[in-house]
């Protein structure tokens, strides 16, 4: 099976070298003016390394859904140059590099965007600073328009295909989720009303851009109370089908970050340390957050392989590719969701963190897994600084 995992494949129309992918993840380098040559930089390394193709950070559509000040942004024609200096330089390595596109939503940060939060519903987001409001038909139409436009430019920025991200409880998912989601017009209600946002960012774009590869990363199930369920998931990835997206990537969770990404317990120590909303704090913010963040963000105890059983009913039920991302930290595990065709391709992210040429390490049996702990410390200290593998040290620790 060994061979199956690193054999040439197809996906969408883009080549790729093995069905390893680099997931989405945050770099942290969008507040700076040579964000281009960094990211160049590190797409060139994980290509270098094996990647069968690089899904980028999420890069956003519109000012008003920034989540982070060093967001990568794709909401202006200006972008387009800067862009294609990144595919350009990527492309002679031959991983397929995919733009990630995102908006916010409720998860917006005001501080960054200079305009209150807004969602399909009004609701106050957990670890959100304000409540958001609800979106108005005008905006949503503006927003559908925005992702339109951001896919047009990511397809003449030279970009392999486009990825929109309906997962982890940004603005998609939001209005794909029931619990978050509870307006009572055409954009809420029936799954068929939920999903329209993006059928419509998708027939918009299809326009545009005609069969460049749009794929989309959905979370399949959360634990929010009426939330997202498994059954709902495999509905809406039929709907996706129909909407012409060429592949669906799996993951999980909405209003609770430790839901995406385990950890055995919340990492208090580094958020404190290395969130940007607290690492200036009072000693008395520091420490009422310390009671206050365990009970926010409840952990669970499953650690690897955690969407693999979702991924399988979804690809059961659809004949589009399928990605499944979440813990997947050993070789034999992905030769074994390979060979039982639980999934097309494996995603992974914070192994590519602490080892860019992770797929490399494995193809040529240096190693038989991620030396990744999951300690989680490089998903919170990306909000204000660059990506990087801290490996459960803060920094000044040995």
């Amino acid at each position: 099976m060994r061979m199956r995992v690193f054999e040439t494949a197809t996906l969408a129309g883009m080549r790729l070298a093995n069905r390893i992918i680099r997931s989405a993840t945050h770099e942290g380098l969008g507040d700076r003016e040579d964000f281009a040559a960094r990211l160049a930089e590190r797409y060139i390394r994980l290509a270098q390394g094996g990647a069968g193709a690089i899904i980028t950070g999420y890069a956003g559509v519109s000012r008003d859904g920034r989540a982070w000040p060093n967001m990568l942004m794709i909401d202006d024609d200006d972008y387009i140059s800067a862009y294609r200096r990144v595919t350009e330089a990527v492309k002679p390595y031959g991983a397929p590099l995919v733009l990630q596109l995102a908006h916010a939503g409720g998860r917006a940060e005001p501080a960054v965007t200079g305009e209150e939060a807004k969602a399909p519903s009004r609701r106050r987001y957990k670890g959100a600073a304000t409540t958001a409001r609800e979106l108005t038909e005008g905006e949503i139409e503006r927003i559908i328009a925005a992702f339109a436009q951001g896919i047009s430019r990511a397809w003449r920025s030279g970009f392999d295909g486009a990825q929109l991200h309906a997962a982890h409880g940004y603005l998609l998912a939001q209005f794909l989720s029931p619990a978050l989601n509870r307006r009572r017009d055409r954009w809420g209600g029936s799954a068929e009303n939920r999903f329209r946002i993006v059928r419509e960012i998708v027939d918009r774009a299809r326009q545009t851009v005609g069969d460049f590869p749009l794929l989309a990363k959905l979370s399949a199930y959360d634990y929010d109370d009426g939330g997202m369920r498994l059954e709902e998931a495999v509905n809406l990835a039929g709907l996706c089908r129909e909407a012409s997206l060429n592949a669906i990537e799996v993951s999980c969770g909405n209003d609770n970050w430790f839901c995406v990404v385990r950890s055995r317990q919340v990492p208090v120590a580094a958020i404190l340390e290395l969130a940007p909303a607290l690492r200036g704090a009072s000693w008395l913010k520091k420490k009422v957050a310390a009671l206050l963040l365990p009970r926010l963000f409840p952990t669970y105890g499953e650690q690897e392989n955690y969407n693999v059983a979702a991924a399988a009913a979804i690809k059961a039920a659809v004949d589009i590719p399928v990605l499944v991302v979440g813990g997947i930290r050993r070789l034999d595990a992905i030769e074994g969701i390979i060979a039982a065709g639980q999934a097309d391709y494996v995603s992974l992210c914070r192994p590519f963190v602490i080892e860019p040429d992770i797929v490399a390490r494995l193809r040529d049996g240096r190693q038989e897994g991620s030396r990744c702990i999951n300690c989680n410390y490089c998903l919170i200290g990306v909000g204000a600084n660059p990506l990087q593998c801290y490996y459960g040290r803060l920094p000044g620790q040995r």
